[in-house]
């Protein structure tokens, strides 16, 4: 698999991220390059990117042009049947978030077979910018700007958005995945092209410790039988007595949750392990009924049985399921699912 991974570059913790995924992949017996885009662009620095963000949009575009180039040939030279492209689909510079509208050049010189973004918490993203390196011009400028919440969220909501539209114009699959997630997953992505991909629903207020241990004990399952997108990998902060940020990230989480999440995974699975009292997760229910309108597999995990929201409105006939053992043995026997390596 050619795998395009997106996300913003300033602010993310990325490299270690792929790091991983890259090292875990070696010790499955996979050779896997890694080719960076801006890497290239600054010749590892020695270009400050700073300089050429204050060229005309024009130059900056040849020089990225020339640099797809270079990494197709570079790709080729490697026959790899494995790669990860690592590139920015937007750059936030003096408060423009600059688009890269290179989908041209990566169709013609990297014919990527998935794009990947990576995002995550905004808080985290921007602590991240309060403290850059001494010695990087191009993050100090970005710290000086002294970026908002909300303008975070939306330089990441641009980043998603334009990859969506690159994968799009290539007609391939877009998933988005936060850095918090276990490198296995993206391992999953570049081993496997068709891998399944599941969103795990469930209550995220309330959870007593030994339910979310038996939550997370069945994500960890299921994670071997395709890659998991986990919302609690993306934490919300703690934005005190701010309105106007907790509206922004309520907002954002909404969306990134149904649109990001359900909208483009394979499946949708509510874990709802309660026997008694169980809370009514109006979270979990928004993210059936749009996994329903978005036409995804939809099962459920509920010890209580049927109730007036398991109907056939929200999970389909033959995936409500008493406890894991029950759905584990459908996705095996019924679905055909088996654990990958």
């Amino acid at each position: 698999m050619r795998v395009l991974v997106t996300g913003m570059i300033a602010g993310l913790d990325d490299r270690e991220y792929m790091e991983k995924v890259v090292k875990l992949c070696a010790s499955k017996g996979l050779k896997v390059p890694v080719f960076n885009l801006i890497d290239m662009v600054t010749r590892d620095g020695s270009k400050p990117l700073e300089k050429m963000l204050g060229t005309t949009d024009y130059v900056f575009e040849l020089t990225r042009e020339r640099e797809w180039i270079r990494i197709g040939y570079e790709i080729e030279k490697s026959q790899s049947e494995h790669v990860l492209v690592r590139a920015p689909a937007t750059i936030e510079w003096n408060r423009i978030n600059r688009k890269c509208k290179d989908s041209r050049y990566i169709q013609q010189y990297v014919r990527p077979d998935l794009v990947v973004t990576l995002i995550d918490a905004e808080w985290i993203i921007r602590e991240r910018l309060e403290k850059p390196p001494a010695n990087d011009p191009f993050l100090q400028a970005i710290k000086e700007k002294d970026h908002t919440i909300y303008e975070i969220l939306s330089w990441m909501n641009e980043e998603v958005s334009l990859s969506e539209d690159w994968a799009r114009d290539m007609g391939i699959r877009h998933l988005v995945l936060a850095t918090r997630q276990p490198p296995e997953s993206l391992y999953m992505l570049v081993r496997y092209p068709q891998v399944h991909a599941f969103y795990a629903s469930y209550c995220m207020t309330h959870a007593e410790p030994a339910i979310r241990r038996q939550i997370d004990d069945i994500i960890k399952r299921l994670s071997t039988y395709g890659v998991v997108l986990d919302p609690q990998t993306i934490e919300i902060g703690d934005h005190g007595d701010c309105f106007r940020d907790k509206e922004a990230v309520y907002s954002f989480t909404v969306h990134r949750d149904l649109h990001w999440f359900v909208g483009k995974t394979d499946s949708t699975v509510a874990i709802h392990p309660y026997l008694e009292r169980p809370p009514l997760s109006t979270g979990m229910m928004d993210e059936l009924g749009h996994a329903r309108d978005y036409h995804k597999n939809r099962y459920m995990i509920y010890p209580r049985g049927l109730s007036p929201f398991t109907t056939d409105s929200y999970i389909e006939k033959g995936r409500l399921f008493d406890d894991e053992k029950q759905f584990f043995e459908h996705l095996e026997k019924t679905e055909g699912f088996k654990p990958l390596d």
